[in-house]
């Protein structure tokens, strides 16, 4: 269905499963992939005669790039980017059945994101309908893979496409994000020496010596993250995630490994952070001990964003969202989005969309849809009065 209907369009939307196979990456089959969303997005602004192109990212898995021509095309375009996949839908009993409850349209994906996608794809269907005189072409990207490599976005920048400015759709409850955090994963090994636990001094324990190392690691990033505070993210965080060791009840354990997640405020890189861990370790455990630990490269490394509040992205889309809710609050978040890979990119960027992050990924999923109405207005003024 094509339509200029909030409720409906999210419905449709809804009613795509477009689920995050995370590490089966060429699964395309329902409910997994973004295919089905890929498809609608295309159908929906052809009849409007836009350039609407696929950009390959994985197998079966395609960005969708439409186009939308502005008066002043000197300069390039405005981007606005959302996911099109969601993540699992393990204890949901009709996930991709979305219904209204309370004037809230309930589903997996409704409130992560496809209400952003859905007020950005009728912000623009209605400006050209109406045939309005935009000053800026504008760029709509529906991604994949936000969930879990954010492989979507990083082939858009891979590609040397142009952009002026983004905003890229998230829910924020219609506040504007003009700063995040970042998340690095990494993981930790310790190594001991194997030994009958019927004589364990014969052994080094690798899992007593990371008992240590995590010792460290959350006392000194307590004291020390909490003396670094960024305006609008706060402090880093550290948590110890996962913990795997030893391989039988009788053998003294002689390596130990864990994953880490760290975040990261606006400023900070996980190179310095992981630097910063080690000299933890090294200044508290002393040179033997810490021999026998080796901190790993990252296996995912998402970066903060940052966009100077005075910048005329944040007071252009602010003052938007004032004139149509009559307040607007420009804040940071402590999660992290594609606006941190566009920001890093030199793309000046914000995170913007309805519905409470307190929804996203939940069981019960679900977004207002008054303040998708309200995303589709916002929108459609920025896009109208931005040229800085």
């Amino acid at each position: 269905m094509t339509t200029n209907n909030v409720e409906l369009l999210l419905y449709d939307l809804v009613a795509l499963p477009s689920v995050n196979p995370e590490g089966n990456a060429t699964h395309s089959e329902s409910p997994y992939g973004e295919s089905r969303v890929a498809d609608y997005v295309q159908r929906f602004f052809e009849p409007l005669g836009l350039r609407v192109e696929r950009q390959a990212v994985l197998p079966g898995r395609d960005n969708v790039l439409v186009h939308v021509p502005g008066e002043d095309r000197s300069v390039p375009p405005i981007l606005l980017e959302a996911h099109m996949d969601t993540v699992g839908v393990k204890h949901m009993a009709m996930p991709f059945t979305p219904h209204i409850e309370r004037g809230r349209v309930c589903g997996r994906g409704a409130c992560d994101t496809k209400a952003s996608l859905a007020a950005m794809m009728l912000a623009l269907r209605q400006l050209v309908e109406e045939e309005a005189r935009l000053p800026r072409s504008v760029c709509l990207a529906a991604t994949v893979d936000e969930e879990f490599a954010q492989s979507g976005v990083q082939r858009l920048v891979e590609s040397e496409m142009q952009f002026s400015a983004a905003i890229v759709g998230e829910p924020t409850s219609l506040h504007v994000v003009a700063a995040h955090k970042g998340q690095v994963y990494f993981k930790v090994v310790t190594h001991g020496k194997a030994a009958h636990t019927s004589t364990p001094e014969h052994g080094l324990n690798a899992i007593y010596l990371m008992s240590d190392v995590i010792h460290v690691l959350r006392m000194r990033s307590t004291v020390e993250y909490s003396q670094r505070v960024h305006p609008l993210c706060g402090s880093p965080a550290l948590t110890v995630a996962i913990i795997h060791g030893g391989s039988s009840e009788h053998v003294v354990p002689d390596a130990c490994e864990i994953a880490v997640d760290c975040r990261l405020i606006p400023g900070e890189s996980w190179p310095e952070a992981v630097a910063e861990m080690q000299r933890w370790v090294a200044e508290d455990l002393g040179e033997e001990d810490g021999k026998r630990v080796a901190f790993q490269l990252p296996y995912h490394n998402a970066p903060p964003m940052q966009t100077p509040i005075e910048h005329p992205l944040v007071q252009g889309l602010r003052q938007a969202a004032a004139n149509v809710l009559g307040e607007a609050q420009v804040v940071g978040v402590p999660y992290n989005t594609d606006a941190g890979i566009l920001s890093v990119c030199g793309v000046p960027s914000v995170v913007f969309g309805p519905g409470d992050i307190a929804q996203a990924h939940t069981d019960a999923e679900f977004v207002e849809i008054k303040q998708v109405t309200a995303g589709v207005e916002i929108l459609k003024r920025f896009l109208l009065e931005y040229t800085a």
